[in-house]
């Protein structure tokens, strides 16, 4: 059974586990007046008048100190020697009769068993919701109920401990546990955090509500490939067939960058055995960079000449110079110069992929001993992107014109011409 102890009592027993920090520069803001009184799941009157009595009564003393990750010095307590003794004997006092002091521990600092255990059943929902987020999110915006239950850092934010997470929703009703990721879902999309709306649509079982978010939002998500994004798009069940190449192709691509190249292939099967020409054209693009990464260039070959024959006759320049790079890799220079010289005398439009093509080859030229010929490519190579940084300079001058901001408009316009002019970056 747990003890009755004062709210007194209770900070003693809460500062005695900071004594360490006694000669610290730095120190956790659970020393703080803020940080008791979440520790404490009390409001901060209260413990500003406990921690009043108790210095009074020479059991603890402040001091200005500079708080971890903060920008000010604040108010931190300590325990003197006497307060120091007097929690000594709390403590021996419990360990002798048998007493749970775990309802006055930190919520940071209790296993999940024991604070379920000891935890009111009022508070036992808005934990439970806490421990759907993944990251550390406002605690403003948990019921009112919260308002003194849980710790936050000095930014107002609310983190609990993994363990702790992983039991309290171990024994939680799994229907609460979908609403509770339902409210996690509209909070991230309120702060306009995609990848955390994803993680908790996909846990709420929202899957159609996930595949939009993917499809709509899939370069966004790709900017920052991960395991959490991994995590959340690779959970999203049977996907609808109008989403179906939008979802896979980032299921397979975020695989491949956090090299997860075993998991990338099997999604990399299922696109290319799609009857949408497009989506089995990236399934065997993405297969092929996946054995790029992985330096099987042989394979990586394969892959990317089935993609060119997804569409026959259809010449697509990126796949080419891939196919190029490949070959080159692989060190055959004979293809990969015929390849990338059939482009250029078709004209390439886009010039980052012009200069992609000059470029290789003047790897080409290299690998071959033809310096004077390396030399000239890699300056068409540079020419072709200088092409390419006026063209979007001269596309945000437009912006600007067509929003009526015309000293902006002339600035990048002006910026363009004198680029062009000068033959430089």
């Amino acid at each position: 059974m747990a003890v009755a102890l004062t709210v007194g009592e209770r900070i003693l027993f809460h500062l005695q586990q900071y004594t360490r920090y006694l000669e610290s520069y730095d120190v956790p803001i659970d020393i703080s007046q803020d940080g008791i009184a979440a520790a404490l799941r009390i409001s901060r009157a209260h413990a500003a008048l406990e921690l009043k009595k108790l210095k009074n009564a020479g059991e603890v003393k402040e001091r200005l100190s500079h708080i971890k990750r903060g920008r000010t010095k604040r108010k931190v307590y300590f325990l003197t020697p006497a307060g120091e003794a007097r929690a000594r004997e709390i403590k021996q006092y419990a360990d002798e009769n048998d007493l749970d002091l775990t309802a006055y521990q930190d919520i940071r600092k209790c296993k999940g068993p024991e604070l379920w255990r000891v935890l009111d059943e009022k508070f036992k929902p808005v934990v439970a919701m806490s421990c759907v987020f993944r990251k550390p999110f406002r605690r403003e915006v948990l019921p009112d109920i919260a308002t003194s239950l849980l710790p936050i850092d000095e930014r107002g934010m609310v983190d609990l401990p993994k363990e702790l997470k992983e039991y309290v929703l171990s024994v939680t009703d799994p229907e609460k546990i979908r609403d509770y990721h339902n409210f996690a879902a509209d909070y991230w999309l309120h702060w306009d955090d995609l990848k955390e709306v994803l993680y908790h649509l996909v846990c709420a079982r929202r899957y159609v509500d996930a595949e939009i978010l993917v499809f709509n939002h899939a370069n966004e998500l790709l900017l920052s490939p991960d395991e959490e994004l991994l995590e959340a798009v690779s959970n999203i069940r049977d996907v609808t067939k109008g989403y179906s190449g939008t979802v896979h192709y980032v299921q397979a691509e975020t695989a491949r960058r956090v090299g997860k190249h075993e998991y990338c292939l099997i999604v990399c099967k299922f696109m290319e055995a799609s009857s949408i020409p497009s989506e089995r054209f990236d399934g065997y693009m993405i297969e092929g960079l996946n054995y790029m990464d992985r330096k099987e260039w042989d394979y990586a070959y394969k892959a990317f000449i089935r993609a060119r024959n997804v569409f026959d006759g259809r010449v697509n320049n990126l796949l080419e110079c891939t196919i190029a790079e490949v070959l080159i890799r692989n060190e055959d220079y004979h293809e990969p110069k015929e390849i990338l010289q059939r482009l250029l005398d078709r004209h390439i439009d886009n010039p980052e992929e012009e200069s992609r093509a000059y470029f290789l080859l003047g790897i080409v030229a290299i690998r071959t001993g033809e310096d004077d010929e390396a030399l000239r490519m890699f300056q068409l190579s540079r020419a072709a992107m200088k092409s390419k940084q006026v063209e979007l300079l001269n596309k945000v001058s437009q912006m600007y014109y067509a929003n009526g901001m015309r000293d902006k408009s002339l600035e990048f316009a002006l910026k363009a011409s004198s680029l062009k002019e000068s033959g430089t970056f």
